[in-house]
């Protein structure tokens, strides 16, 4: 095992780079991309040292470079995503359709019967909830219940 850590060339940590990539595309997550990010750069520098005039990095040395390269793109890489995160989006309801309907007022073609009933609304039949009421009456979608809208008369404020 030794004699596998002495021997550390930039490949095994382009190698162990591209790896980690190719799991973190596999993963739910960016756990391992700023490890990849480190792996990688720890190969280049560690390429690039005896080109550029300086001594052979020892083994030791790369790995603790690792550790450093993998503790500042950790930390950039949470900066730089807490930060584009936290933007409002344009679309605030765009994979919540019930919520995007909450509020709006909507007139019934069939009437709801035992507290369910359904509605057409932007072309979308949805189940509604709520009092008993006749056809033609007006409503207002008061929020969502699963699947279903939760509707109120508009007259009864």
């Amino acid at each position: 095992m030794e004699f596998v850590i002495s021997t550390l060339t930039p490949w095994h940590w382009l190698t162990l780079g591209v790896l980690f990539f190719a799991i973190e595309l596999f993963a739910p997550s960016t756990f391992l991309l700023w490890p990849a990010v480190a792996a990688i750069g720890t190969g280049l520098i560690t390429w690039l040292s005896p080109l550029l005039g300086w001594p052979v990095i020892s083994w030791q040395l790369q790995i603790a470079l690792f550790a450093v390269l993998a503790i500042i793109a950790t930390l950039f890489g949470r900066h730089f995503f807490k930060n584009n995160l936290n933007k409002e989006s344009a679309y605030p309801t765009l994979n919540r359709r019930g919520e995007s309907v909450k509020g709006r007022r909507i007139t019934l073609t069939e009437p709801i019967v035992n507290g369910v009933g359904s509605a057409t609304i932007d072309n979308t039949r949805w189940r509604l909830v709520g009092p008993d009421t006749p056809a033609g009456s007006n409503l207002r979608v008061t929020g969502t219940d699963g699947a279903s809208l939760t509707v109120e008369p508009v007259n009864s404020q």
